[in-house]
């Protein structure tokens, strides 16, 4: 007689309490994740068929990936995907996995120009370019300079650029922040530059720290050493009324507008938006001259 196969039910079961003992997050969520990709399935799949007897092929297809999950390898970089404002984007080890909170840099640039309006705009920082490309998505009349200091960044975004139809309306270039953009020819700057403090290293999630790059992660020893000098690029190539949108991290905010304010008369409209969770998220400022 054949041994009796495990069941749906029972192999979600053990991999959930695997991955709670290895203190990843979400354990329930991630075990649902891992079982429907390496079963070509989708989460609802999973559950219409929870007593779906499963072969030594569909584990063994299982296991590795699980094994993944269990050392806090992000869920993202396993799926080589995140959502993104309702879009699918491709996401490696070489970019910051995106994360809802940036949505709200959407909705800011939305109330800033309509649907059909002609503009330009960089996207600092750009990895893996799901900013750029949902704003060009929503503004088809739009164009944009994607930048980022890292190569391997740059050609992901390059890849989810394509894949959503937008890249012939984006340069993409390798570059320190917007030095190496000319002349004022920008009439908005987004940017969600790292703003990590270096000091803060030890208190995040191993997940962040252990998987995510570094790159994007830190800006410096107190996390904010970035927003100046990017500061000073944007009075270079903004167009008089030219718009800056700031990523800022906790109780960053207030700081960056006073030294906004500091900075140059010009700089108008200052302002600070909250997420959906009540947190201080994004920094806006005008440039007049």
């Amino acid at each position: 007689m054949s041994p009796t196969r495990p069941i749906l039910r029972e192999i979600l079961a053990k991999s959930t309490r695997y991955l709670t003992e290895k203190n990843v997050d979400s354990p329930r969520l991630s075990a649902e994740l891992v079982i429907a990709h390496a079963l070509g399935l989708n989460r609802l799949d999973l559950f219409l068929d929870l007593d779906k007897p499963l072969s030594e092929s569909e584990l063994a297809r299982i296991r590795p990936i699980l094994a993944r999950r269990g050392t806090g390898e992000p869920m993202a970089y396993i799926l080589g995907r995140r959502e993104f404002y309702g879009l699918d984007f491709h996401v490696t080890p070489e970019v910051l996995i995106p994360r809802p909170d940036t949505e709200l840099g959407v909705e800011l640039v939305l109330k800033l120009f309509d649907p059909g309006q002609t503009f330009c705009f960089a996207d600092v920082g750009t990895g893996s370019g799901a900013l750029c490309a949902i704003l060009l998505k929503l503004f088809p009349q739009a164009r944009a300079v994607a930048t980022d200091i890292s190569f391997g960044a740059l050609n992901v975004a390059t890849g989810n650029l394509r894949r959503h139809g937008v890249d012939q309306r984006c340069v993409r270039t390798r570059g320190d922040l917007l030095r190496h953009v000319k002349g004022r020819s920008l009439d908005l700057i987004v940017a969600n530059l790292p703003y990590i403090g270096e000091k803060e290293a030890e208190s995040l999630s191993k997940e962040v720290v252990g998987f995510e790059p570094h790159l994007a992660l830190f800006g410096g020893l107190e996390g904010d050493e970035l927003f100046p000098p990017l500061l000073w690029d944007a009075q270079e190539v903004l167009v008089n009324g030219g718009v800056v949108l700031l990523e800022v991290g906790t109780n960053q905010a207030k700081n960056l507008c006073d030294r906004i304010a500091g900075m140059s008369p010009r700089w108008t409209d200052i302002a600070i938006h909250r997420d959906l969770a009540g947190h201080e998220r994004y920094a806006q400022a005008r440039l007049r001259w």
